[in-house]
């Protein structure tokens, strides 16, 4: 079924507007349903599912046929299209065992083992005793946490909500020991979003100690093309650009994390402004001089 759905979003999505027929000589020519045809009532049925499963809508138009009405959401940081993606890469990587050993993929630590219980607590909204235990602790740490958002950031998954210790807590879930669902129910306002809370952070990390500031970054070379395909954040825009260097303007809180992710490529990025970025990155870098006298 997810095959199915893949396909014909991939398909629409790649060729453009497509009549019924077209889409099912392009099925048939695939194999998708092991050269069986497509017929009406199964397209319509999955056009449906589709749109519940993904919020992608495939609507028709009399001229040209069928096309993706709302094409902007191959581009959000949703979940769904995060789904959509990892769908596709499921598919096309398990349509080729036969090339397994050249085909390299990045681990993603203790995923499979806490997730699964979280997101279960989630649904329940109900509280989790949590065994932690950070890098360069000899100890373990116990929370009681409620879990309102996960969150995957390089290649790392995290869980954020209010704690016991703290009004809000992140924890990794590859430092976690034990998880334990309390059955305890927690109230939490359903028009939160782990977007919306973390719209003006980079990564995962909300320093409450900062407040949001506009940011002008300097790039050099192919690092405009980088950012252009890649953007470091949502609220990153082209604002100017020249012979060999665009400008692109960031409204998010400068925390350390966003200071390390340009001092990365600091030979093709430059901070503008405000001056203090700029000195926060001056420090940085006068620290890293240090290593090397």
């Amino acid at each position: 079924m997810y095959k199915a759905y893949v396909w014909l979003i991939t398909t629409i999505r790649d060729y453009g507007p497509m009549t019924l027929n077209e889409i099912n000589n392009l099925w048939i020519k695939d194999k998708v349903n092991e050269g069986n045809g497509l017929d009406r009532s199964k397209f319509f049925r999955y056009r449906s599912e589709i749109e519940e499963n993904f919020h992608i809508v495939i609507d028709f138009n009399m001229k040209e046929g069928y096309y993706i009405k709302n094409p902007e959401i191959f581009r959000k940081d949703c979940i769904e299209n995060w789904m959509l993606s990892t769908l596709v890469v499921n598919h096309a990587i398990g349509d080729c065992a036969d090339i397994k050993d050249r085909i390299g993929v990045e681990n993603i630590p203790s995923s499979e083992r806490f997730l699964r219980d979280i997101i279960q607590a989630m649904r329940r909204n109900q509280v989790l005793h949590i065994a932690y235990q950070a890098y360069g602790r000899d100890r373990e740490s116990h929370y009681t946490v409620q879990p309102y958002f996960l969150k995957l950031y390089h290649q790392r998954w995290y869980l954020i909500g209010p704690s016991d210790t703290k009004p809000v807590i992140t924890l990794a879930l590859d430092r976690m020991k034990r998880v334990r669902n309390t059955g305890t129910e927690f109230l939490m306002d359903r028009t939160l979003t782990v977007t919306e809370y973390l719209k003006d952070c980079y990564g995962v990390m909300k320093d409450e100690s900062l407040v949001a500031e506009d940011i002008l970054i300097r790039a050099f070379g192919t690092e405009v093309n980088y950012l252009r395909d890649l953007p470091l954040h949502g609220s990153q825009k082209e604002v100017m650009q020249g012979e060999g260097w665009a400008d692109f303007r960031f409204r998010l809180r400068p925390s350390w994390d966003f200071i390390g992710k340009l001092m990365e490529r600091a030979n093709r990025l430059k901070v503008m402004e405000p001056e203090s970025v700029v000195a926060k990155i001056w420090a940085k870098h006068a620290e890293s001089v240090k290593l090397y006298k």
